[in-house]
Parts: C-alpha cells; sequence; structure tokens
C-alpha cells in the first residue's frame, strides 16, 4: 500500500509543476505585452564634434583640394593639360565647371614648382 501511495504521490507532484510552469508562462506572456518597452532611440549620428577638449577645429575652406589631387593637378596643367585638369577638379567637386576654373586659377598663381616628387 505505501508503494501505491508513493506513485500516486509522485504522480501528483510532476501534474502539479507541470501546470504550474504552464501558468507561469502563460502570466509571463501576458506581463510582458502590458509592460512592452519602448522602442530604443537610434545612435547618435557620426560626425566631427564642434567642441574637442576646449578646441574649436578650424573651419576648413570647401574649395580645398586634398594634397595628393592638387599636386597632381599643378602637373597636369604644366604639361599642358588644362582640360585633364579640369575635368579632374570638376569631377571632385561634384560636375561644377565655374569652381573648377576658379580653382585652376588660384593654383596656376600659387607659384609653388609643380612636378613635385
Amino acid at each position: 500500500m505505501s508503494l501505491m501511495f508513493m506513485l500516486f504521490a509522485l504522480v501528483g507532484a510532476v501534474v502539479v509543476l507541470g501546470v504550474g510552469s504552464y501558468v507561469l508562462r502563460g502570466v509571463l506572456t501576458r506581463m510582458e505585452t502590458r509592460h512592452a518597452l519602448p522602442e530604443p532611440e537610434p545612435p547618435p549620428r557620426a560626425g566631427p564634434k564642434e567642441v574637442v577638449g576646449g578646441y574649436v577645429p578650424a573651419q576648413r575652406d570647401p574649395d580645398e583640394l586634398p594634397a595628393g589631387l592638387r599636386a597632381r593637378v599643378r602637373n597636369l596643367m604644366v604639361l599642358g593639360h588644362t582640360d585633364e585638369a579640369l575635368d579632374l577638379v570638376a569631377s571632385h567637386l561634384g560636375g561644377d565647371q565655374a569652381r573648377a576654373r576658379r580653382m585652376l586659377r588660384r593654383l596656376d598663381g600659387d607659384g609653388r614648382p609643380a612636378l613635385e616628387s
């Protein structure tokens, strides 16, 4: 008789644990839908900081060419390939021919030697 009682007690405990876990899972899902978290804020955009360590970075001239491109353009102008230099500068500026011509005139009057190594 005690073996039969132990078997019923064991089956009863398994049933109670199974039903309890099922009920607990249902309660937790209802709580999660009720307390849904808002959408997270998007990360801040990457860009230059306005103030860095107490210093304000100097503004770059929008018409300034990178050093490598400037040397290449100057070399093309010295070799007499002004149209190629104009196309190269205009492609860097997004196709603005008028600004490219002004930059070429400014580079021509720089007075720095071309064909630098």
